[in-house]
């Protein structure tokens, strides 16, 4: 009988010895990122990095000085010009450490430097904008869920912050996106720190439920930190020898232009012939005058962006906002105004620059060939702008001096409804 029970509920029983082992064990067991881990997470732009924790708490704790460098798609475009390759091959003293992937907006980056918390107090970091993320409606659904940290996102509903209007407004921002309301435990969090007036008492059940869950995600990210994978350090090394020894801004530049030249094909936008063939050509005339809507001057980004900055401002980074360039040729062909996109560069331009952070607007480079690869991602003469740029920035040595935030932001904010509320 004995035997029978034994056979019925003991692998059970160890299973659950087992889990609540892992939950509870240790932390030195199972935490622990090596140096050689977060040189390979610099340019994995992996799941695991950008939505984890531990590895990028490292990255800002270990003697090497990494520059984290905020963004989306645009990050992972390795050539010879790219950031990672420039600051190795000319040493200049720091490494560009990647957080980003497709899809990721302000939204999720304030999570994730919330996350960070105290570790970026006095460190160097670089943003990178991009125009398309100024929808109307936002980072949609599909592209948020796709990059949300549940772990970022604990930590901070979890955090013992005054609820100020940033924190309430971010809550709201957040229960916004179906990832976040099917996760009833996060979801009740966030809704006390939502609700308006002085924080909501969350009940001792949703309490405990949380603390589990917290535990639970911060043992998968240490699991996870020790399995990194999509390195493109080797793409960073096969790149180094086609640099020339000798840093000279005007001889990259040249040399840039060069490569472009070599990639483009006959095609009016100076746009890669191997991207232009592929994705572009087959349906090029019904994409004459097909976004003759497309604005980027009314969104709720702007707001996230807010967040953004607030939370640098709160631990005290200095930052660099760069805003890079459309291609024009491109904007033009498919209807787009150039009044409605000056006015994005103009209103995110003075947001930024108003509250004291570092700017560089890249918008007159639109019509200039061979700083975008196709329609909107970075590459050749693109690239040695930004190396330029990000150098000067790591010599200044100025304090920066942050402005207060303006009343606009999170103040009466209505946010826009999803696509899926109007069926």
């Amino acid at each position: 009988m004995k035997k029978k029970l034994w056979m019925t509920f003991g692998p059970l029983l160890i299973a659950g010895a087992v889990f609540l082992f892992i939950l509870f064990g240790p932390s030195s067991i199972f935490g622990g990122v090596s140096t050689n881990t977060v040189k390979k997470s610099a340019t994995s732009m992996n799941s695991a990095v950008v939505q984890g924790v531990a590895i990028q708490q490292k990255m800002l704790a270990t003697d090497k000085t990494y520059v984290p460098i905020f963004g989306s798609s645009e990050l992972s475009r390795v050539d010879q010009f790219h950031p990672n390759v420039f600051t190795e091959k000319y040493n200049r003293g720091y490494t560009p450490f990647l957080i980003g992937r497709p899809g990721t907006q302000s939204l999720s980056h304030y999570l994730d430097i919330k996350a960070m918390g105290s570790e970026l107090k006095g460190k160097k970091v670089v943003f990178v904008l991009s125009p398309q993320w100024f929808q109307p409606a936002g980072v949609d659904d599909g592209h948020f869920g796709g990059n949300f940290s549940p772990l970022q996102a604990y930590k901070f509903a979890m955090s013992d912050e005054r609820p100020t209007a940033e924190r309430r407004y971010a809550a709201r921002r957040l229960l916004s996106y179906k990832v976040v309301k099917n996760d009833t435990t996060l979801a009740a969090l966030l809704e006390s720190i939502a609700s308006p007036g002085p924080k909501t008492e969350v009940d001792t059940f949703t309490k405990t439920a949380a603390a589990t869950q917290m535990k639970i995600l911060q043992r998968k990210d240490d699991l996870d930190s020790k399995f990194i994978q999509g390195s493109r350090e080797e793409k960073v090394q096969k790149n180094l020898k086609l640099l020339p020894d000798t840093l000279d801004y005007t001889k990259l530049d040249e040399l840039a232009t060069k490569t472009g030249e070599s990639k483009v094909g006959s095609n009016p936008f100076f746009i890669k012939d191997s991207y232009y063939k592929k994705k572009l050509e087959p349906t090029i005339n019904q994409l004459k005058d097909s976004r003759t809507n497309l604005s980027y001057d009314d969104s709720p980004e702007y707001s996230d962006l807010q967040l953004v900055m607030d939370a640098f401002k709160e631990v005290g980074a200095d930052v660099l906002f760069i805003n890079p360039p459309v291609n024009g040729p491109w904007y033009d062909y498919i209807g787009a105004s150039r009044e409605k996109l000056q006015k994005y560069y103009d209103k995110s331009g003075k947001q930024v620059t108003e509250q004291g952070f570092h700017y560089y607007d890249m918008s007159s480079y639109s019509d200039t060939p061979y700083f975008l690869e196709d329609t909107i991602h970075l590459s050749w003469r693109g690239w040695v702008a930004i190396d330029k740029q990000i150098d000067q920035f790591m010599n200044d040595k100025a304090k920066p001096k942050y402005e207060k935030t303006p009343k606009q932001f999170y103040f009466n904010q209505i946010l826009p409804p999803k696509k899926e509320d109007n069926k």
